[in-house]
């Protein structure tokens, strides 16, 4: 194993260690904080100047969106009822959540299957973004085709969550049209986690009413795409996983199957967009080779 090789997977180990002790630790894992672990991660390196100038722009943009999702107001009314409905008759009448809880759900228990379903959904945004330095650090081009993808993915479904507002399960429950639990808060009780946002978080709203398309089910559909560009055993390996978080959503009550669905349909227009539409696939190389230039401009001694 080479020099690069080695460095690339203690990095990986390190940014891994980083989000579960934030976990054990009580600190949720939000985009700004893990822009910073990265931040460090570049300084160990050697390239800060290099993750500068090719992450500050996205990650801005990352922000923003999140900010955008938790502030807009749609004009258009919430679906609840809709979606239930569409569930059932996508499974024959039966609602997938209510399914899995009445087989792995014990009222006032919380078992291993809720702690593990819980620390998947809180691996949402940490995943793409750890993936997407491990491409900064091997693959540069196919870094910038990832994060304008992973864009793209992002404010696609930030339109959508303006046009069609659309309620998770347990909203409907909230509303007595279906009975499911909300696991996911009654886990996050039960690990003694609190909701502990940086500053700059908490002044980001939730929105409720975004649940299709599940940006956890896209997210990791994206990331398996991409991964089959640069390793097909990582492709393999990784395969299960992103099936595994739909699964663990729609149990927990955050999302119905129709929206993990939607979510994954997402990932791949996101991914067929960049990675074969001429336009924003020149866009992708163009960017990476200017960066390339400066950072071959940089290394150069000075007279």
């Amino acid at each position: 194993m080479g020099r690069q090789n080695i460095i690339t997977l203690l990095l990986i180990g390190y940014l891994a260690a980083v989000v579960i002790l934030m976990l054990s630790r009580n600190v949720s894992i939000t985009p700004d904080r893990l822009f910073i672990f990265l931040l460090f991660a570049a300084i160990i390196v050697g390239r800060l100047k290099s993750f500068l100038r090719d992450w500050a722009p996205f990650v801005a943009l990352l922000l923003a969106y999140e900010m955008m999702r938790g502030f807009a107001d749609s004009p258009f009314g919430v679906h609840v009822g809709l979606l239930v409905t569409w569930e059932r008759a996508l499974f024959a009448g039966y609602l997938p959540t209510e399914v899995l809880q009445d087989l792995f759900y014990k009222a006032g228990s919380i078992g291993w299957q809720d702690i593990a379903a819980t620390i998947i959904y809180f691996l949402h945004f940490p995943l793409p973004l750890i993936f997407a330095f491990y491409l900064w650090l091997k693959y540069k081009s196919q870094y910038y085709r990832f994060i304008i993808a992973l864009l793209i993915l992002s404010f696609s479904g930030f339109i959508t969550f303006l046009l069609f507002p659309a309620a998770p399960p347990w909203y409907a429950a909230k509303e007595g049209l279906i009975s499911i639990t909300k696991i996911t808060n009654l886990a996050v009780d039960h690990l003694g986690w609190t909701w502990n946002l940086s500053y700059y978080y908490s002044r980001l709203n939730p929105n409720p009413v975004a649940a299709i398309p599940s940006l956890h089910a896209a997210y990791p559909t994206l990331v398996l795409l991409a991964l089959r560009r640069v390793s097909k055993r990582g492709f393999w390996l990784f395969l299960p996983y992103p099936p595994i978080v739909w699964v663990s959503t729609v149990y927990l009550g955050e999302h119905y199957f129709i929206d993990a669905f939607a979510g994954a349909a997402y990932a791949l227009a996101a991914y067929w967009l960049v990675y074969n539409f001429a336009v924003v696939k020149k866009l992708a190389v163009k960017i990476a080779t200017v960066a390339n230039l400066r950072r071959a401009e940089s290394l150069e001694p000075s007279e």
